[in-house]
């Protein structure tokens, strides 16, 4: 996972900074998690899984600043104790992903990316995912292959409409 060290060694640890991660299984959640660790600062890195058979199989990667949560995919916002977070990644997708988008809005910071990563073969998902994200007040789309995958990446931007 060489290429997705160089993207997360390429975004900035800020004073507590936060990360949020959807997924089912633990792939990219020790990269992740060394990257929380890495900074000197207090950071959180907070897995959601969408069935408790997954937060199960996470649970042996909790420690001082990791948690792993089961939370209801149709949740009405994913902002947990009123946190806002700098950084989400997604390796696990609802079945509703529009309105995922829009209930996500509210526990990221302003500016915050977002990365999703889908199979390299996703394309069609990939763009119609970007179309999904533009109509939930997310911008600066792009895609990159990144080592196995091909990683979707938006923004969350302060001032619009207010989703």
């Amino acid at each position: 996972m060489i290429e997705f060290d160089n993207l997360l060694n390429s975004l900035m640890q800020a004073p507590g900074m936060r990360v949020m991660h959807f997924a089912k299984d633990d792939t990219l959640c020790q990269n992740i998690k060394s990257f929380c660790k890495g900074s000197e600062f207090d950071s959180e890195y907070l897995i959601l899984t969408f069935t408790q058979e997954s937060e199960e199989q996470l649970k042996h990667l909790e420690d001082e600043i990791t948690k792993v949560k089961y939370v209801n995919e149709k949740r009405a916002k994913f902002n947990i104790q009123a946190k806002l977070y700098d950084y989400l990644f997604i390796t696990n997708l609802p079945n509703e992903t529009q309105s995922f988008f829009k209930r996500v809005y509210s526990a990221l910071k302003n500016g915050a990316p977002i990365f999703i990563f889908l199979d390299k073969k996703d394309r069609e998902l990939a763009y119609k995912l970007e179309s999904e994200l533009i109509e939930s007040n997310y911008v600066a789309s792009n895609k990159m292959e990144i080592d196995n995958f091909l990683v979707l990446s938006s923004k969350k931007m302060h001032g619009w409409s207010g989703a």
